[in-house]
Formats: C-alpha cells, sequence, structure tokens
C-alpha cells in the first residue's frame, strides 16, 4: 500500500455533550504527530475533529513532520448548513497546506447518514445506529417521516463536493460506511470505513474487490479493532461493551486482549496489501476519553480501537497493536 496512515483525533462531541479531547495543547499535538510519523512510521494521517482551528493546527504540525495530510472534519449531529460550512473551512485549510507545498486531501465527511442530522430519523447519531441495526424499525420510521434518505444524502455529498472543490485544489474523497451508496463519479479515490465482523468476514475480500473494480484509488479511511477477546467479532461496534451508569464500566466477561487487537489489525492489512487497496489509516492513535484502570472492570481502554493506552493522570503507553503497526510500516 503506497499510504500507510494513522487515524488522529483532534476532539469531537460525544452523545452526552462532552469531547473526546476537551483540551489538546499544541505540545500534545507536536508530540502525538511526531510519534505517529517516527515513532509508526506512518507516511500519512488523517486528522477528524469539530474544531476546524485546531485540525488546521494540526495538519500544519503534520505537514512539518512530511506527512500526507487529510483532514476530515467530523461534526455529530449537526445539520447539513453546518456540515457544508465545516467542509469549506478545511477545504480553505487544505489549500493553504497544498500551496505551501505539503500534500493534501480533504475528506468531505464521514458515515454522514447516520453522523449528520436530517438523512434519518433520530435526534443522535446514536439513535441513528441503532435504528441502522433494526431493519424492519428502519423501514417504518423513514416512511412515517417522510424521508428519502438516499436521495437527501447524494444531494448532500454532491453539494458538498462542488463547494469543496471551488476551494481546494487537492484530491476529494469521503469516508462512507459499508451500508452507504456513494456515487464517486465526482471524487477522486474511494474512501471506506473498511471494519470487519462476524457478518461480512467470509466476504470481506470479494467486497474491497467490488469498490477496486472502479478503477479508481480505494483508501481505507479507518480500519481497527478494540483491544479484547471477541472484539474482532463486532468490528466497529467494538466500542459498545462499556456500560454507563454513575461509574461507566465494562460489561461482564469482557477480557482485555492486546494480542487480539494487534492480530486482527495485521489480519486486515493483510487482505488490503493483497487486494489492491491503495492506501489505510488504522483507527485510532490514542483515545483518552477511553482512560484504563487497573481495575479491569473499569480499564475503559479495552473497549477503545486505540493503539495507545491512556492513563487519567495523562500518561500513554504504547499497546501490542501500535508494535505491530510500526514494525509493519517501518518495512514499506
Amino acid at each position: 500500500m503506497r499510504l500507510n496512515g494513522i487515524h488522529y483525533d483532534i476532539g469531537i462531541a460525544t452523545v452526552d455533550g462532552s469531547s473526546t479531547r476537551p483540551s489538546l495543547p499544541l505540545e500534545v499535538i507536536e508530540r502525538e504527530v511526531a510519534d505517529i510519523a517516527h515513532g509508526l512510521h506512518a507516511n500519512a494521517i488523517r486528522i477528524t475533529g469539530d474544531e476546524i482551528a485546531r485540525i488546521a493546527q494540526a495538519g500544519e504540525v503534520a505537514a512539518r513532520q512530511g506527512l500526507d495530510v487529510w483532514l476530515s472534519p467530523m461534526l455529530p449531529n449537526a445539520d447539513p448548513a453546518t456540515t457544508e460550512r465545516a467542509i469549506a473551512e478545511c477545504a480553505r485549510t487544505a489549500e493553504r497546506l497544498r500551496r505551501a507545498g505539503a500534500s493534501a486531501a480533504l475528506v468531505v465527511g464521514c458515515e454522514l447518514s447516520v453522523f449528520m442530522s436530517g438523512i434519518m430519523p433520530g435526534a443522535t447519531h446514536a439513535d441513528r445506529l441503532a435504528l441502522l441495526a433494526d431493519p424492519v424499525r428502519l423501514t417504518t420510521e423513514v416512511a412515517g417521516a417522510g424521508l428519502d434518505p438516499q436521495a437527501s444524502f447524494a444531494k448532500f455529498l454532491a453539494s458538498a463536493v462542488t463547494a469543496a472543490r471551488g476551494l481546494f485544489g487537492g484530491p476529494v474523497t469521503y469516508a462512507s460506511g459499508l451500508w452507504e451508496q456513494v456515487d464517486w463519479s465526482g471524487f477522486d479515490a474511494i474512501g471506506i470505513d473498511a471494519y470487519r465482523d462476524a457478518t461480512n468476514r467470509d466476504g470481506y475480500a470479494d467486497g474491497l474487490g467490488a469498490y477496486l473494480a472502479s478503477g479508481r484509488p480505494v483508501v481505507a479511511t479507518e480500519v481497527g479493532c478494540a483491544t479484547y477477546r471477541g472484539a474482532a467479532d463486532v468490528g466497529g461496534m467494538g466500542w459498545a461493551v462499556i456500560e454507563k451508569g454513575p461509574e461507566a464500566r465494562l460489561r461482564d466477561g469482557v477480557v482485555r486482549d492486546e494480542v487480539a487487537q494487534a492480530t486482527e489489525i495485521t489480519s486486515l492489512l493483510d487482505v488490503m496489501g493483497s487486494a489492491g487497496v491503495h492506501g489505510a489509516f488504522v483507527y485510532t492513535y490514542v483515545a483518552p476519553s477511553y482512560p484504563s484502570d487497573v481495575d479491569p472492570a473499569h480499564d475503559l481502554d479495552t473497549a477503545s480501537f486505540a493503539l495507545v493506552r491512556s492513563w487519567p493522570d495523562g500518561r500513554t503507553e504504547p499497546k501490542t497493536a501500535y508494535q505491530v503497526v510500526a514494525q509493519r510500516y517501518s518495512m514499506t
């Protein structure tokens, strides 16, 4: 693969209104992005978040590190107008980076059918994800709301791409969920959040082949696995083993297993490399909103996809998957 990438979150709003990274000083960005470039030996970074100024700041740091910089605004539950304004702001930032000599790309959203309001029924992305998992209820509620999700989705993407291209002269793509039907004719590359689980494992390679058949470069904008035994079977829903309450804890029976995470990521990258995928962004570098704990029941990092383990006091340490990805990227 040409792009050995890492996903990097600079902060997005959660369902409860908090942020995944409420504070992110410049010195932390510089340290983490340097580690992505030199510790993990990545050559590309996908920067996601809902604060465009922070995205720009991280993009400038990444450009100085010589990384391919993929800017990816992500505003959970924002309406289409707000989302499109954020895309335009990111397009301007990407153009400044491009004109300064950086290799920059723009990702005009991520899984917008569930993360943006107005496409499917539901007050939050959690509501819409739950609806997506229940096809019978989805059909009933979409009809009851008088919505045409596919038409609204396609219209928004076409408008967003047009706006982005008016501001940015580099490559444009979108980070699609595997359930989304995207007209890729207006994009420079096909972007897929390529999670694998028990339901698509057998046909996973064939699914990649269907995207590759278009002739456009295919990039896995996200690929990864949570850090427990059996997480590979639930793929992108690995985080859902956390039980909310007065004190968040893991569901009974969840067993931390860093080797299982590393093994699944290695397998996924092997399949993509064999299929001829242009690149992949391993999800994700760090997730402080899933802090570790010496008590296994409260070790929320177990439910995270991060390559780096976070502790409440700010300490971090590489996980087994970090070592595996670093070794692999150093050889390609």
